[in-house]
């Protein structure tokens, strides 16, 4: 599109590149399991599960070398720390062009304070005593006395064009990205074919309003000399001459051309494939089984034990088959959250809520979190609201609102506090309701009892995007 005289639409397709080059990345696409893909290979996994296996992060890490000498010691050496050294070198990077993006904008506030103002017809105009090359800062165009005096109708019309197509905007979103994109040299490429492109659109007004074109061509050879000082300012001798002349006397390009635009749509939907997250979700009517692995690695292999568990049975708490005290708990939790986070209660069923309300509060007196849960006969992962990506949403406006409303003609003029406990499944759906530590007054227990039964369904919770279920506690108090 570089050499069709489509200024308009190029301007927009060049802002496109930079908005969706930053949406791209934060969009999430569902992997979806087409119908017609049905035949030809979902018989062959009616009996097995597809395993969703999570990624983690990379960080620093350490060998243990074992020297040999009289007695064995362990040496512990660290690698190199590249990761804090790039982010180091990063933020240096944003911070350097920071700092010359301030030092541009003062330099131009001081120009300010040396102008003569006038006010033209939507915008203002400082003149200034000294030689300087002539541009627009916003809602501002600047300009030296002597070229006031011998070219004013040129170069305003020409700076007044700026500012009615709004470019200053256009150069503030690239100069933001080139602050984040600092070390991406396409970017400096995309800020100098977009500054091209706001001068053609520009020369394009100025000759529309009936400059000569001779006389204007001239003008900026003349002015072709002079710097671009600031990166916000759009300088009337900006860009190369010879593509400004070119376009100038170039013959408009036929709109049939247009549909060269189209060309971008195969690669916009190659960069959303490659670059947007992916998630696992797989349509109902498939009925693949899927069993979801949590981000820790709960459950990665059946002979690995990769996590605490604390088995909760009709008999006591064990862990490692080993019949446990809280205290013991509380000491094998703390010590295994030292190099490791989640912990998992492994419940028998039945059993009563008041057993894993009790092994629960224990823990998290101790500072010990993360803890997630599951059932001995399931699979699936109950986890605390804290370890998910997005809590559960209350579909009938707000929770405490609905809440209060439930409890309002039986709570008058009574203080109390009660604490409760819900799960909601990552379908919605509420189960498990009951109350923790009960309040003083039996009719707002027996209340509280039955709200907990009749809860409305939540929009799920989300863990890396995929549904999951979610343990709900909270506090209900009136003072």
């Amino acid at each position: 599109m570089r050499k069709e005289t489509f200024f308009k639409l190029n301007r927009a397709l060049l802002l496109s590149a930079v908005v969706c080059s930053a949406i791209i990345p934060l969009l999430y696409l569902p992997q979806i399991i087409q119908p017609a893909l049905q035949n030809e290979w979902i018989p062959r996994l009616q009996n097995q599960e597809i395993m969703l296996a999570p990624q983690y992060p990379l960080g620093e890490s350490t060998q243990t070398i074992t020297v040999p000498t009289e007695q064995t010691k362990t040496v512990i050496r660290e690698e190199f720390p590249w990761i804090k050294l790039i982010q180091t070198i990063y933020l240096a990077g944003i911070l350097i062009l920071l700092l010359i993006l301030i030092h541009g904008i003062v330099s131009i506030l001081i120009l300010f304070r040396k102008a003569q103002f006038r006010q033209m017809d939507g915008f203002r105009l400082l003149i200034i005593d000294h030689e300087i090359p002539p541009f627009s800062f916003g809602r501002f165009v600047i300009i030296s006395q002597s070229d006031y005096d011998a070219h004013r109708q040129a170069i305003l019309a020409h700076e007044q064009a700026h500012i009615k197509l709004n470019h200053f905007f256009d150069l503030a979103l690239l100069e933001t990205t080139k602050m984040l994109h600092w070390f991406n040299p396409v970017i400096y490429w995309l800020i100098r074919d977009m500054k091209e492109i706001h001068e053609f659109q520009a020369d394009e007004c100025t000759l529309n309003k009936g400059i000569d074109a001779t006389q204007y061509q001239i003008l900026i050879i003349q002015k072709s000399v002079g710097p671009q000082r600031f990166a916000l300012a759009n300088s009337f001798n900006h860009c190369q001459i010879k593509n400004r002349i070119i376009m100038m006397n170039k013959s408009k390009t036929s709109k049939a051309w247009s549909w060269k635009v189209a060309t971008f749509l195969p690669l916009l939907a190659l960069l959303l494939m490659a670059f947007s997250k992916t998630g696992g979700n797989v349509s109902e009517k498939e009925n693949v089984p899927i069993k979801i692995m949590a981000d820790s690695g709960i459950k990665q292999n059946q002979n690995e034990q990769t996590n605490l568990s604390i088995e909760i049975k009709k008999d006591g708490n064990y862990i490692d088959n080993k019949l446990c005290s809280l205290e013991e708990i509380v000491k094998r939790a703390k010590a295994w959250q030292k190099t490791n986070e989640e912990i998992l209660l492994l419940v028998d069923s039945p059993i009563p809520y008041v057993r894993i309300d009790e092994v629960r509060e224990t823990l998290e007196k101790a500072n010990i979190y993360f803890i997630n849960q599951s059932s001995s006969i399931s699979d699936e992962i109950i986890y605390p609201a804290g370890d998910v990506t997005e809590m559960a949403k209350f579909t009938q406006g707000k929770w405490e609102e609905w809440m209060n409303n439930q409890l309002k003609n039986i709570d008058e003029g009574k203080k109390y506090k009660i604490t409760y406990s819900f799960i909601i499944d990552k379908n919605g759906k509420i189960k498990d309701g009951h109350i923790i530590k009960a309040s003083e007054y039996p009719e707002i227990n027996a209340a509280m009892e039955k709200i907990l039964t009749r809860i409305p369904d939540w929009n799920p919770a989300k863990k890396g995007g995929i549904a999951v279920n979610v343990l709900y506690k909270e506090i209900n108090s009136k003072n």
